[in-house]
């Protein structure tokens, strides 16, 4: 892994008025920037203005301002920058190294470079930058600053405007991805691999499952898995480690292209179709449920990323469920219940719903339809099948929960 020319500065210590070494109106630029890559927007807060400035130099800064959202070739940003070559290239290398630049077209002759978004971009890249450095610590005190902050917006009639702001918006960021799995006879669920093998009790699901992605993307050798989840090494360093106890050696994937600056960075490596299969399966069993999310943060659009975490770590389903947003996502089935004398009162489709779609009260099942996103991890906990999928494709759109319902506190 290459090494930022940079030195470390000390922290400026956790208080609101402390110094910046940006300016603050130049990391704002940067802020509104980032947000114009996709359709995922992260607010201009003092908290999100910290983390950037934690991480970036005002050399960095100065260029990617004038670098702005465009698409450039090395010698283009060269000669923007109004540096030498050799300095530009310290300074460039060390913006890729913490992903604030992605590439296009990696290792051809028409590579080019343009600026990261906030997510999915620079912050995978950026935490796994910092693993074992001296800001680690630090940065993740700041993203849970800015969640704290977000939550701060939860009153009357803010969160109101919030709920009417994200229920009909044109778009919707991510989707959530759905494996074929079928139940043995203990009532175990395992993924179906084996397209040709029809099993009696397996449904038939969309053309864009999880399923169908890896081996699309396994055959032509672009599955990469972070080696680090960025959610939970964020939460292990705020000392709030997982509640459904996720193992560490299960990340988020990636396809395609743009996973290779990862890779040339040691962020990611490449795993075969065989090995997805066993982290989606290791992942499922753990409580995961699969986020799958698109270019430019657009569901109409290819997939690019696989989230494999659980309702505690996920940085989308933490944030709904601590009660700082709403939740939004595009999907294809919703659960239902099958058969509810089956049902043991054991809780462990209450556990692991991500929504809390689902609550069993002395032994007896209830699921609220309009909480559940259909991710399937009721069907794929409970091994006496009182649930099943069916097919309703939808934008489910959960409104930001009340402090008095937050599943997560601060």
């Amino acid at each position: 892994m290459m090494v930022s020319p940079y030195p470390f500065h000390k922290f400026y210590m956790k208080t609101n008025n402390k110094a910046l070494r940006n300016k603050k109106s130049d990391l704002r630029k940067l802020v509104l920037l980032m947000n114009s890559q996709n359709k995922r927007f992260w607010p201009p807060l003092d908290p999100v203005i910290k983390m950037l400035d934690l991480v970036i130099e005002p050399e960095e800064l100065s260029l990617l301002l004038k670098m702005g959202a465009g698409l450039y070739t090395y010698e283009q940003a060269l000669a923007l920058s109004g540096m030498k070559n050799e300095q530009f290239s310290l300074v460039f290398e060390s913006l890729k190294q913490k992903a604030f630049i992605g590439i296009k077209n990696p290792d051809t002759k028409d590579e080019k470079y343009t600026l990261h978004p906030f997510v999915v971009g620079w912050f995978e890249g950026q935490v796994s930058y910092l693993i074992g450095r001296p800001e680690e610590k630090e940065f993740a005190q700041r993203y849970m600053e800015f969640l704290n902050a977000v939550r701060k917006y939860n009153v009357f009639p803010l969160r109101n405007v919030m709920n009417v702001i994200g229920k009909y918006t044109n778009i919707s960021n991510q989707s959530v991805g759905i494996v074929r799995e079928s139940k043995n006879a203990r009532g175990k669920s395992t993924i179906v691999i084996d397209e040709k093998i029809t099993v009696p009790d397996s449904k038939i699901y969309p053309a864009s499952s999880i399923n169908d992605l890896i081996r699309e993307y396994g055959t032509k050798s672009i599955i990469g898995q972070f080696k680090a989840c960025m959610c939970r090494q964020i939460t292990a360093n705020i000392h709030d480690p997982c509640r459904l106890k996720m193992p560490d050696d299960i990340g988020c994937m990636g396809f395609g292209e743009g996973i290779m600056t990862y890779m040339k960075f040691g962020y990611m490596r490449r795993v075969s179709k065989e090995e997805a299969y066993d982290i989606i399966q290791k992942a499922r069993d753990c409580g995961a449920v699969h986020t799958v999310f698109h270019e430019m943060d657009n569901t109409r659009l290819p997939q690019i990323g696989l989230c494999n975490c659980c309702w505690d770590c996920c940085g989308i389903f933490r944030t709904y469920n601590m009660g700082a947003t709403p939740l939004r996502y595009r999907c294809c089935y919703e659960a239902k219940i099958k058969d509810d004398s089956k049902c043991t009162g054991c809780g462990r489709c209450e556990k692991y719903c991500p929504t809390r779609a689902i609550k069993v009260v002395e032994k007896k099942v209830g699921l609220n339809v309009d909480k559940c996103i259909g991710c399937g991890q009721c069907v794929h906990q409970c091994v006496f099948s009182v649930f099943e999928l069916v097919e309703h494709k939808r934008t489910a759109f959960l409104p930001m929960l009340k402090k008095s319902e937050a599943r997560i506190g601060t």
